[in-house]
Formats: structure tokens, C-alpha cells, sequence
């Protein structure tokens, strides 16, 4: 059996991840954008070295964050690792809070090849990039926040170079599951404790030594686009490059953890056919006692 934990950020999904991994004594696959980078760890709550239930996973610190990666890279990725593991486990944990990525890897989801010049597209506003997305496909702005450009970006691109639009193509496939025995436990606590969670882990994320960490970051690599539009990150270098206070800075990586943890909510409601629980508690009841 395969174990999907699905759940807003910040509710405790690796740890309950790693209590069954070691119940079940199987390996974990990561399914976070972000916990794929190399020395990115306060911000995305990724695992440490010296923690239990390290060693056990998979495709967290697997490039530098001077790299890009893509989608598809991580559904290649995934299936590599995945199908050989599935032969010599009875069971695997698949834990994070990326549901395209969890789409992307168990379904049948394929992806559009298309080139375009978007070098147009760089030299507009945010704004404008919404409005022109919002005519070519507006489907897509039900998922993709204005301000997440780079998304807004690669929508407008494959929406004028191919014959469908991104939502369009991903409406036209089947969305079957590549895979048998995935179950998909989906933890959504009340949101006022969601958020609750959220501001605490901030605080706490900074009292670990954020900035510290983003300063080693600037100092030691080029980040790339991807790693820049990491929640924590980014305004922690708005912060250094003083264009935020420290107080406005906390704030605003709440706020945006916030929104963020709505939208993962509605896409794994509406993605996943999942079993929903109330707590990490009683979730990992249902697993224990399967």
C-alpha cells in the first residue's frame, strides 16, 4: 500500500510521515518544490540529517538552488525512484504539500511541448500579465494568483502556442490513477488552527535563523527564479535588500503561508479522491489500525 498524506503546510505532515514510515518500516518519497533544494531547510521544514526517519527519504536535497526544476522533471524523477521501490516495499509514504506535483507523478498527466518567445511577456507588469491571461485563458486564473508570475507567465505561453489552453489540456485528460493500492489521507483541521499552526512555525522559523540561512544562501549560489519564489524567502531578501522591515517582513511570509495553505486545500478537495481527517492524530489511527 501506498500512503499519500496530503494536508495544508505547517500541520505536522512529515513528521506523522515519518512515525508511520517507521511503523511500516518503508521508504518516504518528498512531494515539496521546495524541500528539493540543496541548504533550503529552515524555511521549507524540511528534514534534517541528524533527525529520525532522515535517511528514509526520497528526492529532498537533490539539486542546488541555482538550478530550475520543473514539473515534469519532478514526475520523471518520481517514477524512477517509485517504481523501483514499489518492487522491493510493501509500502511507501508519499508526503508534501505540492499537489501538482502529486498530480503530475501517480496520474496520467501530460504535458503540452511547446516553444515560445516570452521575452515580451518579462517586460510587463504583473497587472497587465493577469489581464491578458484572463483573455487567453481564463480558467487558469481560478488557480494561478496574480502575483505568482512566473505560473501566470508559462500559462499565457502555452495558451498562444498551442491549440489548447493549459486548463483546456488538462481538462482533456483522463486523470487516472497510473498506480493501484494509493490511498490518499487528506488531514484539514479547522482553518483558525491552520493558521494558527502557520504563525507559530513562522516565528519559529525565524527565531531557528532564517535570516542567517538566507544570507549563506545569497552568499554561496545564484539563486534561480525557482528558488527565489520560495514563501519565506522571498521576503526575507526583500527584508536584506531593505525594501521590507524585519516586522513586515514576518507578516507578510504569514500572510502568504496563509494563502497559500487555501489554495492547497481547494486543489487536494478537488484532485484527490481522499479521506479526509480532522487531526494528524486521527489520521494516523486510520493508518495504524488498517
Amino acid at each position: 500500500m501506498t500512503y499519500v498524506i496530503l494536508g495544508p503546510t505547517g500541520i505536522g505532515k512529515t513528521s506523522l510521515a515519518v512515525e508511520i514510515a517507521e511503523y511500516l518500516d518503508c521508504p518516504i518519497i518528498s512531494c515539496d518544490a521546495f524541500q528539493i533544494y540543496k541548504d533550503m531547510d529552515i524555511g521549507t521544514g524540511k528534514i534534517m540529517p541528524n533527525e529520525k526517519g532522515f535517511d528514509r527519504h526520497y528526492l529532498i536535497n537533490k539539486i542546488t538552488p541555482e538550478e530550475t526544476y520543473s514539473v515534469k522533471e519532478y514526475q520523471s524523477d518520481f517514477r524512477n525512484i517509485y517504481d523501483k521501490l514499489i518492487e522491493t516495499n510493501k509500502n511507501v509514504v508519499i508526503v508534501g504539500g505540492t499537489g501538482l506535483y502529486i498530480k503530475a507523478a501517480l496520474y496520467d498527466y501530460i504535458f503540452e511541448t511547446y516553444e515560445d518567445d516570452t521575452s515580451d511577456l518579462e517586460k510587463m507588469n504583473n497587472d497587465e500579465l493577469y489581464k491578458l491571461l484572463t483573455i487567453l485563458d481564463p480558467e487558469s486564473t481560478k488557480t494561478i494568483h496574480p502575483n505568482n508570475r512566473k505560473r501566470v507567465i508559462h500559462a499565457i505561453s502555452v495558451a498562444r502556442s498551442c491549440a489548447k489552453t493549459k486548463s483546456e489540456g488538462i481538462d482533456s485528460q483522463e486523470h487516472k490513477l497510473l498506480y493501484d493500492n494509493i490511498r490518499f489521507l487528506f488531514i484539514n483541521p479547522d482553518r483558525e488552527l491552520v493558521y494558527e499552526g502557520i504563525n507559530k512555525r513562522v516565528d519559529g522559523m525565524f527565531k531557528a535563523g532564517l535570516i542567517d540561512e538566507v544570507k549563506k544562501l545569497l552568499s554561496k549560489y545564484e539563486l534561480s527564479i525557482t528558488a527565489k519564489e520560495a514563501i519565506g524567502y522571498k521576503e526575507v531578501i526583500s527584508y536584506l535588500n531593505g525594501e521590507l522591515s524585519l516586522e513586515d517582513s514576518i507578516e507578510l511570509v504569514k500572510k502568504r503561508s496563509r494563502n497559500y495553505a487555501k489554495r492547497q486545500v481547494t486543489f487536494f478537495k478537488h484532485q484527490f479522491d481522499c479521506e479526509t481527517f480532522s487531526s494528524i492524530a486521527n489520521a494516523k489511527k486510520a493508518i495504524l489500525n488498517a
